[in-house]
């Protein structure tokens, strides 16, 4: 068994069934409908803590970026418990729109 291969063999089976294939579309569309519902919430929450525009932009795909210091990223870290990558970067792939306005507040604490 070669796994990429077999990967293709799965890809390959799903797209090429009508039935299997839309469901994978509804599916994919729902993931969508997730990530632009929690940028939304991101970008919303942001505004309202009045954080600066440039935070509170329309994103697009699994991340957000914050453009915070190193030393903001810490800060999120130790005392707010919010985890980002280097620079701010947000997962935003389940965050909810009470955890928006949590990592909102918490963005405007350590930006004061």
């Amino acid at each position: 068994s070669v796994p990429p291969l077999f990967g293709a063999r799965i890809v390959a089976a799903i797209l090429g069934d009508p039935a299997l294939r839309k469901e994978w579309e509804a599916e994919l569309a729902g993931a969508r409908e997730q990530l632009n519902k929690a940028h939304g919430a991101l970008a919303g929450a942001i505004k309202g803590a009045g954080l600066p525009d440039r935070l509170s932009s329309p994103k697009l795909g699994l991340f957000s970026q914050l453009f915070l210091t190193d030393a903001q990223v810490l800060a999120l870290e130790k005392d707010h418990g919010i985890y980002v990558g280097p620079g701010g970067r947000l997962n935003v792939s389940s965050l909810t729109e009470g955890a928006a306005k949590q990592v909102a507040d918490a963005v405007c604490a350590v930006l004061k």
